[in-house]
């Protein structure tokens, strides 16, 4: 004799009716209202007929004693068995959804986001799962970067339940992936009405905003995500950035200071990146003393420890100071290293000319001008130009000449060259 039987996976649809032999009915009722571990055990000990659905109870009993152990080698093997019920009732029975469902859940607590979303693909109907299990569908899409298939499943979710969060989270990070900012800004401004504390969601918009070209909204969504969460070091900076970057260095530098530290913390020194901002924010914001207080913190870096940049941002600080001595210092250390840029070799030449020092100037012109770049050519004009100041006519004569050859139409190169032609 067989029975009508209707078996349901937690949130999952119900599967339709099926025929069972009559022993499996009664087992599969004498298992519904026992723990998982005897559910196991009542199935392992039973002799009648083999068939799906004791298969499917099994798997569904060992995927919930999986989720409750706390032994990871235990759990392992319990998801493994799980896995083997569930592709074994689908082998007796290609119908039963349910199985599905459950190879999606085995596969995602595996973090294999494709063969998850495949199984779920085929165990949901978005027209009739509950929200659970249309947002776990919308989720693995999501995961597996199946971006279609995420934007179908999480709107077809919100058509059906539209007070629903998670849904309209993931088609927010859709929209997001798919760099639509007008529809992520929409997206995220009506979730903002829900969670207004939301450190994420402020996040998001800031980009959005920035999408959409309201950079003044975008600044703004940054601070209000930077009040909610102060202590977050890569905000704070991301903050004083957007800040300077809209032309509020007062402001930036009110946010950077924590970041920097009083005195200046020691992961703060050993971040190249973050002392160059910060000595650039303070230098645009401070006037003089916002000079003096970049300053300070490029020379609490210890001295071995300073980067190209930073020497050159010493430099560069200095000459605003007025300090033309701390400047030509901070270029000589890189001379010392073998700078190679002429740009960097011309600045320190032009120091040393400025102070006097002639002979160390015409070594500097010199190794710029010899180096292979258009950006040599400056070096080689004041080359020209010292050597005229030293009565050194012959030697300007034929610098200049060489460099007009290669560059004929320089107005400043033919005008040396007249002045040369002239003291002759």
């Amino acid at each position: 004799m067989t029975v009508l039987l209707l078996l349901a996976l937690g949130a999952a649809a119900a599967e339709p009716s099926r025929a069972v032999p009559a022993e499996v009915a009664t087992l599969l009722a004498s298992v519904a209202q026992v723990e998982p571990a005897e559910v196991i055990t009542r199935i392992d000990a039973f002799t009648g007929p083999k068939h799906a659905l004791l298969l499917l109870s099994r798997a569904q009993a060992r995927w919930r004693l999986h989720q409750e152990v706390n032994d990871p080698a235990a759990a392992a093997k319990l998801l493994d068995s799980a896995q083997s019920d569930f592709t074994a009732a689908l082998s007796l029975d290609a119908t039963l959804t349910q199985a599905h469902l459950g190879l999606a859940q085995c596969a995602a607590a595996r973090e294999d986001w494709t063969t998850a979303l495949r199984h779920a693909g085929q165990g949901i109907d978005p027209g009739t799962a509950d929200r659970t299990v249309i947002t776990f569908l919308a989720s693995l899409a999501l995961r597996a970067g199946d971006w279609r298939v995420a934007t179908l499943a999480s709107q077809h979710g919100i058509l059906r339940f539209a007070d629903d969060q998670g849904l309209r989270r993931i088609e927010l990070a859709v929209l997001v992936q798919a760099g639509r900012g007008e529809d992520a800004r929409q997206a995220v401004l009506a979730l903002l009405a829900q969670a207004p504390t939301d450190v994420a969601l402020w996040r998001h918009l800031a980009w959005s905003a920035q999408q959409t070209g309201r950079d003044d909204e975008s600044v703004a969504a940054l601070e209000a995500a930077l009040a909610l969460l102060p202590a977050d070091r890569t905000l704070r900076r991301q903050v004083a950035e957007a800040q300077l970057g809209r032309g509020q260095p007062q402001a930036a530098l009110f946010t950077l200071r924590p970041l920097v530290g009083e005195p200046p913390l020691p992961e703060t020194l050993a971040d190249d990146g973050l002392m160059l901002l910060a000595t650039r924010i303070a230098s645009e914001g401070g006037g003089d003393a916002g000079v003096a207080q970049a300053r300070a913190w490029l020379n609490a870096v210890p001295a071995a420890a300073r980067s190209r940049a930073q020497h050159l941002q010493a430099a560069r600080l200095a000459v605003r100071a007025g300090d033309q001595a701390a400047a030509a210092a901070a270029l000589d250390v890189l001379v010392a290293e073998g700078e190679a840029d002429p740009a960097v070799l011309t600045w320190a030449a032009a120091l040393a000319d400025g102070r006097g020092d002639e002979a160390r100037a015409e070594a500097l012109y010199l190794r710029a001008s010899a180096v292979d770049s258009p950006a040599a050519g400056p070096a080689t004009l004041r080359l020209a130009a010292l050597y005229l100041k030293q009565d050194r006519r012959a030697e300007a004569g034929t610098i200049l000449a060489t460099y007009l050859a290669k560059k004929p139409d320089d107005a400043q190169a033919r005008a040396l060259h007249a002045q040369v032609a002239r003291a002759r």
